[in-house]
Order: structure tokens, then sequence, then C-alpha cells
């Protein structure tokens, strides 16, 4: 990564703007830019002053992403009693559940356990939502459980509603003071590290809507963004993409390594299903093109290198392949299903999230791009989506009738029918002092019923290793067993010392990330990270890695973690 390039004059009055004890300029690592920062809501370039306003904000912990990751880790502190403050570049918190428009949790079948995988107070969050629908009226006993009657997860609801479950958590921390500021709409433009030392002393956050930047001191910062901005921005070591199978000897890597697979993202949409046909948007932009690709189908893959197959769903019926049963598209991440509600029935009135191959776009990443390319990609990106959507309402095969073409009975709302964000499923990764690989979420032992433990475990999790291929490349999809996280995938192996990966971003090799990347996992991670920034200024650890070092100090940490919910081993519950 270089230093972005400034000019003479522009450095001069970078050093005039800021503190004297602090007069160099933020080093700004390309593709990154000092003066424009990417509204990924609006999908569009901001231009951002300079220097500082007036208001100026310190606190222990910089939460950076206001995630699932963010979020729990910005309670997880709080919870400690240290000061936070979040920031989020849009206008919901909740990252995955809200505003990336997937409210229905990819989640395993061991979720539910007291102790289980994730954490405690994520098993809460998904009650309460439940609580808020069982308590609806007309809702039949016991649907809230699953409103969407959905079959890719236990727990379904719409994206307000797990955003005011998670500011119901939150809102005791900030009444206290604990939280002192929730920043929305607002996006990082730098970091700047203290002169001659490996420890972060200040962000430089942006307002999206008035370009003015908020300078904040912090003790620690956490990395909660959606693709790892602030490892970059910080100077932490990273990786992206595919690494090469000699790197880690992971059976499923390829040969040579690939920097550009990164997997696609997705604007995922939301579809009401209506008595009677409704009115067809006019054909998006590229429409004839992306068609062309042959994503806008019911297929899909399901690989693993020993067994590649495919399934064409239906809409509305069970679908029959490869000696298996398939339950219906629409049923499939449905949010809210008519017949929870008592006289009522299904499909009439039921409301779907679309999250398919016909709407994952892998044309291109936006990430580790310019500004501009970055708007102009995303843009792509949602017209792929909205290709998906058209070709649904006016091409895809009809189960009642297989001459006839289209359900123009499937209508996307008016009102937050679309993503807000992107579904990101990768980011930039920590290079850690330990990176969870493949081999840890496997075991040359075919009876082995988990993976490695560590003697730092600080969590447990389980999902397939789940790859949507960026262009070029193999969809995957492949068993993992239930596996731990190291405390050394939190731990940076150069660099700053008290920045922390909150996220999608901790150490680990792409194989193993497209495991960990799921909702419940995204939060363990942040809870870890939290957790570990409050224990550190609790003990006057400047450098986490003390912890990881120290065999009291590393049992104490555990014991806290387990303390709050968190599994540490999985032979404790299988």
């Amino acid at each position: 990564m270089r230093p972005s390039c400034l000019s003479t004059a522009l450095l001069t009055l970078l050093s005039l703007a800021m503190p004297k004890a602090h007069a160099q300029a933020p080093t700004v690592p390309a593709p990154f830019e000092l003066t424009r920062v990417l509204d990924i809501e609006k999908r569009r370039a901001v231009e951002v002053a300079l220097a500082p306003s007036d208001v100026s904000l310190s606190c222990d912990v910089l939460v950076v992403g206001g995630g699932l990751g963010g979020v729990a880790a910005a309670e997880a502190a709080a919870r400690r009693g240290f000061s936070v403050v979040i920031v989020e570049p849009t206008r919901m918190l909740g990252g995955q559940l809200t505003s990336q428009l997937v409210p229905v949790p990819d989640e395993n079948s061991h979720i539910e356990k007291e102790p289980g995988p994730s954490t405690k107070t994520y098993r809460a969050l998904r009650q309460a939502v439940r609580d808020h629908y069982n308590a609806q009226p007309g809702v039949k006993p016991g649907a809230g459980k699953n409103i969407g009657d959905c079959w890719v997860s236990r727990v379904s609801g719409l994206p307000e509603v797990w955003e005011k479950a998670i500011r119901d958590r939150l809102t005791p921390y900030e009444k206290s003071g604990a939280i002192r500021r929730v920043l929305m709409r607002h996006q990082l433009r730098s970091v700047t590290q203290y002169s001659g030392q490996q420890r972060i002393n200040y962000a430089d956050i942006a307002s999206l809507e008035t370009g003015k930047i908020t300078r904040i001191g912090c003790r620690f910062l956490l990395d909660a963004t959606e693709d790892g901005a602030a490892l970059a921005l910080a100077g932490s070591p990273f990786r992206i993409g595919q690494e090469a199978f000699s790197e880690f000897g992971e059976s499923l890597a390829p040969e040579t390594a690939n920097p550009s697979w990164v997997q696609s993202f997705t604007y995922c949409f939301l579809m009401n299903w209506q008595a009677a046909p409704g009115p067809i948007p006019e054909k998006p932009a590229e429409y004839d093109y992306f068609k062309s690709l042959g994503e806008y189908t019911l297929d899909y893959i399901y690989r693993d290198k020993a067994e590649p197959y495919s399934v064409t769903y239906k809409v509305l019926e069970k679908a029959q392949a490869n000696n298996r049963s398939y339950l219906p598209f629409w049923t499939y991440r449905r949010l809210i299903a008519a017949s929870s509600f008592t006289g009522k029935q299904s499909p009439v009135g039921d409301l779907a999230l679309i999250n398919w191959r016909g709407n994952d776009f892998h044309e291109e990443s936006y990430l580790d791009k310019p500004v501009d390319e970055q708007v102009r990609i995303l843009e792509r990106g949602l017209n792929f989506a909205k290709g998906f959507a058209y070709w649904l309402q006016t091409e895809c095969p009809r189960d009642d009738d297989p001459t006839k073409l289209g359900y123009p009975e499937m209508q996307v709302p008016a009102k937050s029918g679309w993503a807000i964000h992107p579904y990101i499923r990768e980011s930039r990764r920590l290079q850690a002092r330990t990176m969870l690989t493949q081999n840890h979420l496997r075991s040359p032992d075919p009876t082995a019923k988990w993976g490695e433990i560590f003697p730092d475990s600080v969590g447990g999790a389980l999902y397939a290793m789940d790859i949507h291929p960026s262009k070029g490349e193999p969809p995957l999809l492949s068993v993992a067993l239930p596996y731990h996280l190291p405390l050394g995938a939190f731990l940076p192996a150069s660099g700053p010392v008290n920045i922390l990966p909150a996220a999608k971003n901790f150490g680990a090799s792409r194989l193993a990330l497209a495991s960990a990347r799921m909702h419940p996992t995204e939060f363990l991670a942040g809870e870890i990270a939290g957790s570990l920034a409050a224990f550190c200024l609790e003990k006057d650890l400047r450098d986490p890695s003390a912890v990881h070092d120290s065999p009291a100090l590393l049992a104490e940490f555990q014991t806290r973690l387990k303390t709050q919910g968190i599994l540490l081993r999985w032979d404790e519950i299988l």
C-alpha cells in the first residue's frame, strides 16, 4: 500500500489545521482519498473538509461501523463502564440484519443452545424479535418464533424490528453516558498514530450530510467496518482475495493465488405477493447484458470439489433433484408469512427477501477501488439486482403453466423495498498472530466432532464454507465441523497495537472467513473485540498481546467471556 500523493500546498494546509503535537499529515493509503469519501447509502462521492471542525470528541473505545460486529463490540465495552463512540455510514444500525437487508440470519442447528455458539447477547437479540411478533394482534400462537415461516433460518423479521431490538439494548448505555455518541451517516476519513509509536491516537470522521470532519481521540479503535477500511488506514497488515494452496495447505484452495477473487456483493430486495398482477417497471440498465450472464435463473449450484450438483427450484412448489426434495424459492427467506396470522392464507400477503444468485453481483468488486470507481460499481450492482426483479416479474417460468412466463404478482414495495447498503460477504482480513484456516474447520479424523481447540480459544462457531464467487471463479459450498476462534486471530502481527478487528475482518484465510462471515459469528467477533478492549483498559494494558502471552491473564479473560455466555469449547455441549 503506498501513501496518497499530496501537493505541498495541501500538506501545508493540513499541518496548519492540526494540533502541533500531531503536525504531520495523515498517511492515506491508496485508494483512499483525503478530500472525498464514499457515501455507500446514496452511492455518491462526498466532498469533505481538510481540517476538523470545532467539534471534537474523545472516548475509551471508538467503534467504526455500526453493523452486527460494531453493535456487539460497543455493548461489550459499555457494559464494563468504558466510554464508547459508534460511527455508522448509513441511517440504520445492524448491518446484515438491517441496512443490508438480510434480516433472516444464516445460522446453524446449535444456535439456540444455552450455552451455545455465538453469544448469549446474540440469542437475547433474536428472542426480542420473537417476543415482538408474538405480542402483535392477530399472530397465531407461537408463530412469532419464525414469523416468515422461512426455511433457511429459525427466526425472521422486518429490518426495522431488528434495529429496534438493537437500539433497545444500547439505549441504557446511551442514557448512562457510557455510549457517548452514535454518529449515524458518518464515514471514516483517516486514522492517525501517535508520532513514533505503534498506537492509534485519533480518527477523522466525515459527516455525509455536511462534509464536516469530527476528530475523535480514542484509546482503542475497533474496526467493525464492512470492508476493513480502518485496518488499511491505520497501516495494519491485511489480506485481500484468495490465497494459494501453498499458503496454508488448504485442500479447497487453488494452486495459484487470486487477489482479485473477492466474494460477490448483493443488493437484496423485498417482494410482496399480491392477489392480482401489478405494474412492471421499465427494463433496467444493462438488462440484456446481465441476462446473458446466465444468473437470472432459479437454478442453484451446490459445489464441493467432490460433488457439484444443480437444483432447479420452483417458485411455490417443491422441486426434486439429487434424490432429494427442495422447498420453494418463495419461502426460502420469507420475512412475513400471511399464514402466520389468524384467518389468512399464503402466499397472498407474504413479504419475501430476495437474496439469490440472480442478485449476486460478481462482475466487479468495489473493494480497494477509488471512490468514483466504487460509486460506478455499486450502481451497476444495484442495476443487476433490479434486472433480477424484472426477470422474476416477466421471464421466470411459472409453476402453474410452464408455457407462461413471469410473476407480476411479485411486487417490490415502493418504500423500503431495496437495501440501502449492499450485502457484503468479504472484507480485508487482518494479518494476525494466528490465522484461522480451512484446516481448523475440518479434521483428518473422520470421527471428529469438532475442529482444533486452541489454548487461547475465545469463541465457537459453525457454518459451511460458502463462497459466492467473483467473476471467473467457481462457487463453493463445503461443510465444516464446529470450530473455535483463537484470540491470536484478533491480534495484529505488526502495526498499531490498539486497533482490533471487530467484524468479518479478523485473522483468517478467505476460506475460513467464508464460514465466519455469517450473522452470529460476526456478532461474536464484535463481542470478543469489545470485551478485549475493555479488559485491557481495566488492566491498564497498552498492548492486547499481553493477554495472549500471559497464562494468568488469558485464563482470566476466557473466564470473563464464559461468564458473559460465550462458548469457548464445543466439547462442552456436544
